[in-house]
């Protein structure tokens, strides 16, 4: 009996669970969500760098005669949105693509920012199905980080 009362107790907490839905992990409830930036917003990549709301999720660096060169792809896991920044010896374009379908096929570049030693884009929406890869122009070739 006491089993029996136990185990219902146990399905009437799951099903209250359930009715609620899950909020993370694989089974999470699929309500809408809406990215937390409109695309090409520099206003919002430069207050999120400002006070740390990123992290890196991305870089490739090169050195060459000038020095260090380096791309990041910057994400803002909470707006779910990313934007590309560059720092180097010598002046180049920073840019975002983005994907829908892994990197197979992109549209870019976005935001284009530069040519600068420093420079950034704005913040574009990486929400799926949405990958990002950030990317600059150095001396007319492209250094793009991995797609995130």
């Amino acid at each position: 009996m006491k089993v029996a009362s136990a185990l219902a107790t146990a399905t009437l907490a799951i099903g209250a669970l359930l009715s609620q839905g899950w909020t993370d992990g694989p089974h999470a409830a699929t309500a809408p969500w809406a990215p937390h930036c409109d695309d090409g917003q520099r206003s919002t990549a430069a207050n999120w760098a400002a006070t740390g709301q990123f992290v890196t999720a991305r870089v490739v660096t090169w050195v060459d005669g000038t020095g260090f060169n380096r791309v990041e792809l910057r994400y803002n896991s909470a707006a779910r949105c990313a934007w590309a920044r560059y720092n180097g010896g010598q002046p180049a374009e920073v840019y975002l693509d983005r994907s829908t379908d892994g990197g197979a096929h992109w549209v870019g570049p976005k935001g284009s920012s530069g040519p600068a030693r420093s420079a950034y884009t704005g913040a574009y929406n990486d929400y799926r199905p949405n990958v990002a890869r950030a990317c600059a122009d150095y001396r007319g070739r492209p250094h793009c980080t991995d797609w995130y």
